[in-house]
């Protein structure tokens, strides 16, 4: 497949293209190219139209790895618009050597980077996070508050649930889209019970099993 710039510039047109088949050989095409489509979709990511940008967003998620060194230099940079973008792909790669930048953006001093950070840190899942997203529940804006009561489920740690407890028994805040977030953390307080007990379950079902197998 060819590399050269026009026909990377070429695939970059179909992308932006209103024909369903065009933006899905498109879709294929970049993300076969890896590293050599980054930084044109990273360009991308500063389009005003938010469709384009989950286009492109959506390519580098499947790029993975490669394109991390591009999207942490956004996440650096002085855009806040950008570093929100950049900051929601590194949580859909996953990759646990963003989690330093995206800990960052957690207390970026604008809340709508924080409330991104808090929902990639929760798709990363890695427990190291866990300490900044006990910290962000107390953040002044509840589109954090809320999206760090969300991240912690995905985090497994036990000891969120008390912290959990908390929020829903005492924060009266509403985010943006008008959730409150007490609702948000008795949600996660559920959905976390859940997923620890869920190897205890397991466990016991193993047990079962044995006996019945000795048993016949």
């Amino acid at each position: 497949m060819s590399q050269t710039p026009e026909f990377i510039t070429g695939l970059i047109a179909d992308l932006c293209t209103g024909d369903d088949f065009q933006r899905t050989q498109a879709s294929f095409a970049l993300s076969m190219l890896g590293e050599s489509a980054v930084e044109p979709l990273a360009r991308m990511l500063s389009s005003p139209e938010q469709e384009l940008r989950k286009r492109a967003a959506k390519v580098l998620g499947v790029i993975g790895v490669p394109a991390i060194s591009a999207l942490l230099r956004l996440a650096e940079g002085d855009d806040a618009h950008l570093r929100i973008e950049a900051i929601r792909v590194l949580g859909i790669v996953g990759e646990a050597r963003a989690l330093n930048q995206i800990l960052v953006g957690l207390t970026d001093p604008d809340p709508h980077v924080a409330t991104r950070s808090a929902r990639a840190l929760g798709k990363i899942g890695d427990p190291r996070a866990y300490h900044s997203l006990i910290t962000a529940l107390h953040h002044p804006a509840p589109d954090v508050r809320y999206e760090a009561c969300r991240a912690l489920v995905d985090l497994r740690v036990p000891d969120s649930v008390s912290a959990l407890r908390e929020i829903a028994e005492r924060d009266r805040g509403r985010t943006s889209w008008g959730s409150g977030v007490a609702e948000g953390a008795h949600r996660a307080i559920a959905e976390l019970e859940s997923a620890l007990a869920a190897p205890a379950r397991d466990d016991e079902f193993t047990r079962a099993s044995q006996m019945l197998r000795r048993q016949m």
